[in-house]
């Protein structure tokens, strides 16, 4: 079965007063029954033994395609079908049918020149004032950095590939202390290498 809307009905869906059935069109005087939240099966059951004019709301996706339903049902659809066709009757449908609205969230093109963020970089700073006391950043501070059991510089940390890094431990406060004494003041990075099989 296939709905097709020979002259569909352009009166807004919204503006219909809710009726028991659906909605009521005041221009055709008739209800209108919602359909386009039904499955195909209620469609077809909907449309099968209905020899009358019947007015529906439909989604676009649910016209001008074949229903899909079950073969009892399909089964039952052909006999009533072929039934009135034999008959004499005619089946015709109305809908209020959907209208693709355009797009309204295109972008406009944008004119003009693009400009970089005015952000200034507040980490190359030396030393900030907090409060009217004297600060240091870390860099004045750096932790020490020690590489499978040997202590090694920031310089030589940078040209290890970070890829054949195993684990990292961080050693903070006296666990630092105890463990690389006066050395380990400012706290400690702890890497292993990933070994070679």
């Amino acid at each position: 079965m296939k709905l097709i809307i020979p002259t569909p009905c352009h009166e807004n869906w919204d503006a219909m007063s809710p009726d028991e059935k659906g909605r009521f069109c005041s221009v055709c005087t008739k209800t209108v029954r919602d359909f386009s939240g039904s499955s195909d099966e209620e469609i077809v059951e909907a449309f099968s033994g209905n020899p009358e004019n019947v007015c529906g709301h439909f989604k676009a996706s649910q016209l001008n395609r074949d229903l899909s339903f079950s073969y009892i049902n399909s089964l039952l659809t052909k006999f009533a079908i072929g039934f009135i066709v034999t008959a004499g009757g005619f089946v015709s449908v109305q809908a209020q049918q959907c209208e693709p609205k355009p797009d309204t969230l295109k972008q406009p093109r944008l004119k003009g020149k693009v400009v970089s963020p005015a952000v200034q970089d507040s980490v190359r700073r030396q030393n900030m004032v907090l409060g009217g006391m004297h600060a240091q950043t870390i860099r004045s501070n750096p932790p020490l950095y020690v590489m499978d059991g040997k202590i090694i510089s920031e310089e030589q940390l940078k040209k290890i590939d970070s890829h054949l890094i195993k684990s990292v431990q961080v050693l903070k406060g006296e666990a630092a202390i105890e463990k690389y004494g006066d050395k380990g003041k400012n706290g400690v990075i702890v890497m292993t290498r990933k070994r070679n099989r």
